[in-house]
């Protein structure tokens, strides 16, 4: 993410040496720090993008790589991205011997970060592992996300969120695949569906086997502020740097400088075969780059364009409307690991963050306006969001008054970042046969 890169909890994006340091802590495209718990060989489910089509999938299928047992090299699991009721919907159905992950219930949670719970944020190690291992994943499974026929653009927000989860936790683009138009992109293949329901044997892989948590690629609440307090002092980080709300032209309030885009698919619009009532389909480089030079963007009351070369950060309202444009940066871009990175609290989070509800939680009038999105960047007489944030509501508390003493940039207050980086810190201890627990250097990103 664009870390508070000083020292990585010392100034945020004080820039240019952070911004070097980032690229030279990243693994595979664009680094070569780290390793992966994956097994090797992985060449023959290794594909140019992290986004494959049907007929990709349906060539893993045939030669019997989905489901293959535990600890076979280049195994496929696919996973289904969706509600209970879609995945065992009869009319919907889904791919045969997918398995489901649960979204309302399996990919997000509430956690502690900066001054207080925040909800809808990224799971924690002991969440991601054992969803891992319900979902049968090991160390040498290529994991294959989807979604139902249909779905809802709320719920093709969710295999973005999936894909972005999976890229935190250490899983590298050649073992995360994003099925390119869901069930329906298999559907239209000629493949059949069913309503046939697998039980999956569980792994025991653990995900601290992949070595090294890829936190760059998510900005927390405090790294979000002092990025804010970085640009509002030092516009030339924008000749680097791009930041994109994507909750709609008109939003407000936002983050000074953040550029506001027309939704959370506005350079995603097509559909399998066309139709209306298909899945969307992300589109090849080529049209991304079309599409972003000619749909535009809003800086203030300004149009303007996104880059496909500059770094991005992106946030909406809880992250999920936002995770297409990480996909879009990450998979089909293809940027090198923290030229991407995802405000996941977004506005949910830091539009608590006000002085009137800072100061209500009883900090006081210097802690308020150091953790403040609607103070004034200090040394400037920029603010740091523009528009008016919500007052604070009589008896409601989102805080906890101890964090108070905490400045945005140290590490006591980027509590999720912390913990999972402890997580994964810690021994694997090794695994049972077919668990995929250690292993040899992995390939790709």
């Amino acid at each position: 993410m664009p870390r508070t890169l000083i020292s990585r909890r010392t100034a945020p994006f004080a820039i240019v040496g952070a911004l070097v340091a980032l690229a030279m802590t990243t693994w595979s495209c664009g680094g070569s720090a780290g390793t992966t718990g994956y097994t090797n060989p992985i060449a023959t489910t290794k594909t140019d993008s992290a986004i494959i089509d049907a007929a990709t999938l349906a060539k893993w299928t045939d030669e019997g790589k989905v489901n293959a047992p535990l600890g076979t090299a280049d195994r496929v699991v696919v996973v289904s991205v969706a509600t209970l009721a879609n995945f065992t919907s009869t009319t919907k159905k889904h791919i045969p011997d997918a398995v489901l992950l649960d979204y309302p219930n399996d990919l997000t949670m509430t956690r502690e970060e900066g001054l207080g719970p925040a909800g809808s944020m990224m799971l924690s190690g002991q969440r991601m592992e054992a969803l891992v291992q319900k979902l049968s994943i090991d160390g040498s499974t290529t994991v294959v996300l989807t979604v139902p026929r249909g779905s809802s653009d709320s719920d093709l927000y969710q295999q973005s969120v999936a894909y972005w989860t999976f890229r935190y936790w250490g899983f590298p683009r050649d073992r995360v695949k994003f099925l390119n138009g869901g069930d329906d992109a298999w559907d239209a293949a000629g493949r059949a569906l069913t309503d046939a329901l697998l039980v999956p044997a569980a792994s025991t892989f653990t995900v601290s086997s992949n070595k090294t948590l890829k936190d760059v690629l998510r900005t927390s609440v405090g790294e979000m502020l002092t990025f804010a307090d970085s640009v509002n002092r030092d516009r030339s980080i924008l000749n680097t740097w791009q930041m994109l709300d994507v909750r709609g032209f008109t939003t407000t309030p936002y983050i000074a400088n953040v550029y506001r885009g027309n939704g959370g698919f506005q350079f995603i619009t097509d559909r399998v075969n066309g139709e209306a009532t298909r899945n969307r389909l992300y589109p090849d480089r080529t049209t991304l780059v079309s599409r972003m030079a000619a749909s535009p963007v809003l800086d203030g009351v300004t149009n303007t364009f996104l880059s496909p070369g500059k770094k991005m950060l992106v946030m909406c309202g809880t992250s999920t409307s936002a995770s297409p444009t990480f996909v879009l940066f990450d998979a089909v871009l293809g940027v090198p690991e923290g030229d991407i990175t995802m405000y996941d609290g977004s506005s949910s989070q830091w539009n608590n963050y006000s002085v009137a509800k800072i100061q209500a939680a009883g900090a006081s009038s210097a802690q308020a306006a150091t953790w403040a999105y609607d103070a004034v960047t200090p040394g400037t007489s920029t603010p740091r969001a523009v528009g008016t944030l919500p007052a604070a509501v009589p008896g409601e508390n989102p805080f906890v008054p101890g964090n108070f003493v905490y400045s945005p940039a140290q590490n006591e207050v980027n509590q999720i970042e912390a913990a999972d980086k402890a997580y994964m810190a810690q021994t694997s201890g090794g695994s049972t046969p077919g668990g995929g627990g250690g292993g040899s250097t992995g390939g790709g990103c």
